[in-house]
């Protein structure tokens, strides 16, 4: 049975495509899962990272993306297969070894947004009250990835800024959400406020909740060194479970969004961010239990 890992965040700008990737390589390659990467974010981020401009305008002509999967499975739920939209083979990454990790991805698609809107149109046919007609849409996309679950052993969901139907349907079905955040003055408010979404309740009852058996866990990336930093951070983990590595703000992660083409391992692509990377890789997976 597949496991959900979504990385979402209400705030934009906090790095989640970037862990999102980050994540999917470490855990094809170290932990040697089969991975499978759904992107969430009209920007696509995730996707063009791990496919390159060419690769992935040749994803949104031939309609193989999730704005083309959910569209499909509305009007023909029968016949429409998620694995059909999928990339095999994604990412420059290669193992130490030269094998080339099992990574998959439901590339993103500019049109998404659209694509949520109709939807929402859909299901608010016959004066249907607008309250429920999301419910039923974030029914619908639940149930649309959660037949993602015989493809991988890990699906990473990319959520878009803000809570869209398909955000709230990820932050439903994944198994844990891990939640990148920026340590500055504004970012404190945003992860009060996905905590509450992710677990459904208060805020106060969230704090009620053990930080152990919550379902969310909070990471600090683009983290710089100095006091400040150290401050917000420490204010957000007194009240939400918050990873100890820490993603510092480093050229060598902005450069590794560049698509080479060419396959590389991950110190050649990610350089000194391996180490800070490997960090992650081993307290996840050990809260995960992988």
């Amino acid at each position: 049975m597949a496991l959900f890992l979504a990385v979402a965040n209400r705030k934009g700008g906090v790095g989640k495509s970037t862990i999102s990737v980050m994540l999917s390589y470490a855990l094809s390659i170290w932990s040697q899962k089969r991975v499978l990467l759904i992107d969430l974010d009209a920007q696509s981020n995730s996707s063009l990272i791990l496919l390159g401009g060419d690769r992935w305008i040749e994803t949104q002509r031939k309609s193989k993306n999730v704005a083309a999967y959910i569209e499909d499975r509305l009007y023909s739920i029968e016949q429409t297969k998620i694995r059909d939209y999928v990339v095999e083979g994604v990412g420059d990454i290669q193992a130490d070894g030269g094998a080339k990790p099992v990574l998959s991805l439901l590339p993103g698609s500019l049109s998404f947004e659209d694509m949520q809107d109709e939807l929402i149109t859909h299901y608010s046919r016959n004066q249907t009250p607008f309250r429920q007609a999301k419910l039923k849409c974030a029914d619908h996309f639940r149930a649309a990835f959660a037949f993602a679950r015989p493809l991988a052993d890990i699906i990473v969901m990319d959520c878009a800024p803000g809570i869209s139907n398909a955000t709230a349907a990820a932050l439903k079905l994944a198994d844990k959400v891990v939640v990148p955040f920026r340590p500055d003055a504004v970012s404190e408010f945003a992860v009060d406020r996905i905590a509450q979404i992710v677990e459904g309740k208060k805020f106060e009852e969230v704090l009620a909740i053990p930080p152990a058996k919550r379902r969310y866990v909070c990471l600090a990336n683009y983290v710089r060194p100095g006091g400040r930093d150290a401050i917000y951070v420490d204010t957000i983990s007194a009240n939400h479970p918050t990873l100890e590595t820490q993603m510092p703000m480093m050229a060598e992660v902005a450069d590794s969004f560049d698509y080479l083409g060419e396959l590389q391992t991950l110190d050649e692509k990610y350089g000194a961010a391996v180490a800070p990377m490997r960090n992650l890789h081993t307290e996840l997976t050990g809260i995960l239990g992988l």
